[in-house]
């Protein structure tokens, strides 16, 4: 897989404030639909998600396809912004969203929609782009956090995320988890840990941050991977940095859950 350039999230991607509203102005960025990604992303802007965990965020995905059938995008994403409704609703809204529409309106050759979301992480801070500028879809606040790339525009468009797979993640991000709440990971065959940032309600609605305890039961892994769940007993933190070297690399689960690479774990 290709690098991501200057992304923010995570898979957001991923991904905002106890009413999580970040300090940026609330502005609605009424675009054109665009002939291409943003590859040069500029303006960059603070944005803070916290006390956030178990909370509602959304994310989309406008790509474009290239010469060799690889897909380059630019990710939006909602971690940041206060939600006008209460979660169940605005997941109705986000569910209700239709390719071709946001094609037209938007431009893009493929959308792909990353989520309903829920955030495990307790705090999050980063950056986003174009001045924290938004564009509000179904109600919903988006900023621009990032550029994507994948291999194949056809095969990421028209279906789940490759599993199980440590993918190249470019952003600016803090990631913090609170002492006391259990964290939940996946280790490589070849003793990497990841853990998980965030999860998703598209494949289960069931699949919330109270259901967690049962992941492991629940995930089919395969040869040589591991999950396992622990306690904190003191704050953790995460971190990437968009220009880091080995860039930043995250993995996601067969339902869509976002681990981020933890180089302190073992």
């Amino acid at each position: 897989m290709k690098p991501i350039r200057n992304v923010l999230s995570a898979f957001f991607t991923a991904a905002t404030l106890v009413v999580a509203v970040a300090w940026h102005p609330a502005v609605q960025a009424q675009a054109k639909p665009a002939a291409g990604p943003i590859i040069n992303l500029t303006n960059p802007c603070p944005i803070k998600a916290e006390n956030w965990r178990g909370r509602a965020f959304y994310e989309i995905l406008f790509m474009f396809r290239q010469p060799n059938g690889a897909g380059i995008g630019n990710y939006f994403n909602s971690l940041s912004n206060k939600l006008p409704e209460a979660d169940d609703v605005m997941d109705a809204r986000f569910r209700a969203l239709k390719a071709e529409d946001l094609k037209k309106e938007f431009g893009g050759d493929g959308i792909f929609f990353n989520g309903p979301r829920r955030l495990v992480a307790n705090t999050i801070t980063g950056s986003s782009w174009d001045g924290c500028k938004q564009r509000v879809i179904a109600g919903i606040p988006f900023n621009l956090d990032g550029t994507f790339e994948v291999p194949s525009l056809e095969k990421f468009v028209s279906g789940p995320p490759v599993a199980y797979r440590p993918l190249v993640s470019k952003r600016d991000s803090r990631m913090v988890f609170n002492a006391g709440e259990t964290v939940y990971e996946l280790i490589t065959p070849e003793g990497a840990v990841y853990t998980m940032f965030s999860l998703s309600l598209k494949a289960d609605p069931k699949n919330t941050i109270e259901n967690l305890p049962t992941l492991g039961q629940r995930l089919t892994l395969p040869t040589g991977w591991k999950f396992r769940s622990r306690k904190l007993d003191k704050e953790m933190v995460l971190t990437a940095t968009a220009d880091s070297n080995p860039p930043n690399t995250v993995v996601l689960d067969q339902l869509e859950g976002n681990y981020q690479y933890n180089a302190g774990a073992k």
